[in-house]
């Protein structure tokens, strides 16, 4: 942990003073483009871009543009489906490479990191083909799209140093108790031979399909809280007691098996409170489905090979 932690807080530092004045713009030249090839309204392609630094704020560049009538809703669906991959990039600075990689390892962290944003990139994919199949006969207005996107940046770098500091401090507060907490109880449930009882009972499921039942107990904490179950994989790959495969695994079953609860608790909501219910309905079920396919289908190959 000693080790962990230091890292964990230098890279969500490094992101954050990176986002606050204003480097992060750079990928906006890797999204415009496939942006432009789905077929979409300036306005969406903007909200795409925007959705590199913050959903919420594309998603609500999406509402205006529905309620002024410049984007169908079936555009609107399409679009948030594009943005999948938008969005875990910005994740990727400040949750993955900062926070996952120190915890899984470089090895393992990078390979589940890799999966994820491969799903995220399947997805954007998936959401070109709606786009292109649903709005081939929709008419574009490209000089919408450079007016609005000059969002505020911090200037001063001083005060960027300063608010860095704080939304490291903010995340390293949630982060630092779930991490002491966790490896306080595993090193407790090593003592008590706890993993060996857990292990007997899934024992079974886990043989057919090849697997550590360490498994089962990774997903089921990830289920929990998902800093828990990335420290409990990360310790458990530490002490040998399963596979970088297993962890793998285990992880992506647990966004599995959580995905119905996670998607009704923070997707739902804010979905139907920019689009309505009906639209914001269907625009979370489309997203679901596609992520579950998809990490279903990842989770089998890594069975198989």
């Amino acid at each position: 942990m000693a080790r962990i932690v230091p890292v964990i807080a230098i890279g969500l530092f490094v992101t954050s003073f990176a986002v606050n004045i204003g480097l992060m713009r750079k990928f906006d030249r890797l999204i415009k483009p496939l942006s432009s090839k789905a077929n979409i309204s300036p306005i969406s392609a903007l909200s795409v871009v925007t959705c590199t630094f913050s959903t919420t704020t594309g998603y609500s560049m999406l509402s205006d543009g529905l309620n002024e009538k410049m984007i169908s809703e079936r555009e609107v669906i399409a679009t948030t489906v594009i943005s999948s991959f938008p969005s875990i990039l910005s994740h990727f600075f400040t949750f993955f490479i900062p926070v996952v990689i120190p915890i899984l390892g470089l090895t393992t962290g990078a390979i589940y990191v890799c999966l994820v944003g491969f799903a995220g990139f399947l997805k954007t994919c998936f959401g070109i083909l709606l786009a292109r199949l649903w709005l081939k006969d929709e008419k574009n207005f490209p000089s919408l799209l450079s007016a609005t996107h000059d969002n505020t940046l911090i200037e001063d770098k001083r005060h960027a140093l300063n608010i860095s500091a704080k939304s490291t401090y903010k995340m390293l507060k949630r982060i630092v108790p779930t991490m002491f907490i966790t490896l306080f109880l595993v090193a407790v449930a090593m003592e008590l031979n706890l993993f060996d009882s857990f292990s007997t009972i899934f024992e079974p499921l886990t043989n057919i399909l090849g697997l550590e039942s360490e498994v089962v107990l990774i997903s089921a904490t990830e289920i929990v809280n998902t800093y828990s179950g990335l420290i409990l994989a990360g310790s458990l790959l530490d002490k040998g007691l399963i596979t970088r495969k297993g962890v793998l695994i285990a992880l992506l079953l647990g966004t599995v098996v959580s995905f119905s609860t996670r998607f009704v608790k923070h997707s739902l909501p804010l979905h139907v409170s920019l689009f309505g219910s009906k639209l914001g309905s269907r625009t979370v079920a489309v997203n679901a489905a596609a992520t579950l396919v998809i990490h279903v289908s990842s989770i089998i190959v890594l069975l198989v090979i």
